[in-house]
């Protein structure tokens, strides 16, 4: 070993460094253990050993203080095998009490069905590049890549080192909106429907999540006050949340569509239509009336789309789209919208052109 303090080569597990005295080894009652978190399984905390964090777990807060003392003195070299299910596992019931339902939804998903052939294998044993490569000839590239987020989540929090690998390409996403000749289209097309409610206050902005919250308290004359979400759980049950995705979620929005406000319900949720049914109506309304058909996501995009094309600033787009300031999708939406912008000018110049050859 070296002392910790002129760097010289000393006898193993030397008390004080023969050439400065400076103390090499702490007592047990000098270490400082971290805090450890409980859950259903015991107690789990994560100690620094030559540089690398170690996960150290224990069935009472007692042991494992003891395991990470022993960790720490160096009388114990942490060798805890774990397998990939376990890691996951703990990982998710550590964090379920700060992790949102629907989060928790995903991972229990992506933890039931992702990785199979290799859950039960050791850590230390795992192939990760054929894991991946395995996986990848199975489902789509971003099934692939969220997966893989939470596995270096868990390895991450279990206190392995993050393994190197490449993933599959993840091609652009294609995003749907209804431009601003679109959307005028639209509210007379929905007008009358079962899906209008949910429709116009997606072109207000809201997510879905955002609309299934929204109590008729929650609106006033001419104000939309987005202060929560209702999302399902892993159990498929709907579960109300006090915050919304992000801060910036949480905002006071001015009723646009005059027709919202005739809509609205005096009392109650504001809308109750299951999922599926929104999704078919309007889909019957799109193909009805020659138009894209498009989710209740994209009709939040096409809000922006529509902001973008009146030409509103940024910020304001942002603001009361509940999304952060330099937002990629704000960003591009703007694109899209210059884009068809600059097809629209090219062809009046060539149509310029060809009236007067």
């Amino acid at each position: 070993m070296k002392c910790r303090n002129c760097k010289r080569e000393l006898p193993e597990n030397s008390l004080f460094c023969n050439w400065c005295g400076v103390k090499q080894i702490k007592e047990r009652n000098e270490i400082s253990i971290p805090k450890p978190t409980k859950n259903s399984t015991g107690y789990h905390g994560q100690v620094m050993v030559d540089g690398k964090r170690v996960r150290v777990s224990g069935k009472t807060e007692k042991e494992y203080r003891e395991k990470a003392l022993a960790y720490k003195t160096k009388e114990t070299i942490p060798t805890e095998k774990k397998k990939l299910d376990d890691c996951i596992s703990d990982y998710i019931n550590s964090n379920s009490a700060t992790l949102s339902p629907a989060t928790l939804r995903g991972y229990d998903q992506i933890y039931r069905c992702r990785f199979q052939d290799y859950m039960a294998m050791q850590i230390q044993d795992i192939n990760w590049q054929k894991m991946i490569n395995d996986e990848a000839k199975k489902v789509a590239p971003k099934t692939v890549k969220n997966g893989w987020g939470l596995v270096t989540a868990a390895l991450s929090y279990a206190g392995y080192n993050m393994p190197s690998v490449n993933l599959p390409k993840v091609p652009v996403a294609k995003t749907d909106f209804l431009d601003h000749k679109q959307i005028l289209t639209f509210i007379q097309a929905v007008r009358g429907e079962a899906c209008e409610t949910a429709a116009l206050l997606a072109l207000h902005s809201l997510r879905l999540s955002e609309i299934y919250h929204l109590n008729a308290d929650d609106i006033s004359a001419d104000t939309i006050h987005v202060r929560g979400a209702t999302v399902r759980d892993k159990g498929n049950n709907w579960v109300d949340k006090d915050t919304n995705k992000n801060r910036t979620s949480t905002r006071d929005i001015p009723i646009i569509i005059p027709r919202l406000k005739q809509i609205l319900p005096k009392e109650g949720r504001a809308v109750t239509m299951p999922q599926t049914s929104i999704r078919q109506n309007l889909e019957k309304v799109c193909k009805d009336n020659g138009l894209p058909v498009v989710s209740v996501h994209d009709l939040r995009r096409s809000f922006a789309s529509l902001c973008a094309y009146l030409r509103w600033q940024p910020e304001s787009i942002c603001a009361l789209g509940g999304w952060r300031q330099g937002s990629p999708v704000v960003h591009d939406i703007y694109i899209k919208i210059s884009n068809r912008g600059i097809a629209e000018d090219v062809q009046r110049m060539r149509d310029y052109i060809s009236k007067n050859k």
